[in-house]
């Protein structure tokens, strides 16, 4: 049986614009798009991307508990396995939309969430201690290499296997 995967990305990856269309509402679509497309081929043949989410990170920060009630009732409404966000690099907005929205739908539903950021990123300190957070280069200029390390989590995550070590694994290590 396939794994159901939602994808959170900005208004950016989401092909909407950058920082002009950064007040972008949110749109749930189906199936992979933008960096989400990479994700798909790493993921491989047991899974599926069936929504992506692009959200303006402006709109996020001012509607935040808004859009994480959304995405959590469309992972309900489409029976998501398992939820990516990012990757955000540097971006600090970003960031944390992508942490928000993995920590909401971790307290809420029963799935695991990772996202991934780079270790600087002020998100990345928030929201270290509660989620899995792959690390990435500060720009996307290393987008190949964090779509790569974050599929193999992901997969890990949603099958249940023994996760390795922060280091071993390539993830922000959890504590404070």
């Amino acid at each position: 049986m396939r794994k159901r995967v939602a994808h959170y990305i900005n208004q950016f990856y989401g092909g909407i614009g950058g920082e002009e269309a950064a007040g972008a509402p949110l749109a749930i679509k189906d199936g992979p798009i933008g960096p989400g497309i990479a994700l798909q081929k790493e993921l491989g043949e047991g899974y599926e991307i069936v929504m992506t989410m692009v959200c303006g990170d402006n709109y996020y920060a001012e509607n935040s508990g808004y859009v994480a009630n959304a995405i959590c009732s469309a992972i309900s409404e489409k029976d998501i396995d398992l939820l990516v966000a990012g990757p955000a690099f540097n971006a600090g907005r970003y960031g944390l939309a992508c942490g928000g929205i993995c920590a909401a739908v971790a307290r809420r539903q029963s799935i695991p969430t990772v996202t991934a950021m780079y270790e600087e990123n002020s998100a990345a300190a928030i929201y270290k201690k509660d989620l899995t957070i792959v690390a990435t280069a500060a720009s996307a200029v290393g987008i190949k290499d964090a779509i790569r390390r974050v599929a193999r989590l992901a997969k890990k995550m949603a099958t249940g296997e023994a996760i390795l070590s922060a280091k071993e694994e390539g993830y922000i290590p959890r504590g404070r």
